[in-house]
């Protein structure tokens, strides 16, 4: 899939340092692509576990999985 705009890189490290400092116990950041918005928006995880409904939700037209990133070290899970 073709994503309208490109998800500028310090918007990424605002979402990156928003989960780092959340109260809740966040690792995972999930990237969505909102089809109604035509724009990105980040998700946040506890649980690697709750990833697969992001993954495999076929059933959501309006929000397309991107990436999904680990909070702390950065690198691209999925």
């Amino acid at each position: 899939m073709k994503f309208l705009l490109p998800l500028e890189e310090t918007r990424f490290e605002e979402w990156l340092e928003a989960g780092r400092k959340s109260k809740l116990s966040y690792t995972l950041l999930v990237v969505l692509w909102d089809e109604m918005e035509k724009d990105y928006r980040p998700v946040y995880l506890t649980d690697r576990n709750d990833l697969e409904k992001y993954q495999d939700d076929r059933g959501n037209i309006s929000d397309v999985f991107v990436a999904a990133y680990d909070l702390y070290s950065e690198s691209k899970i999925v």
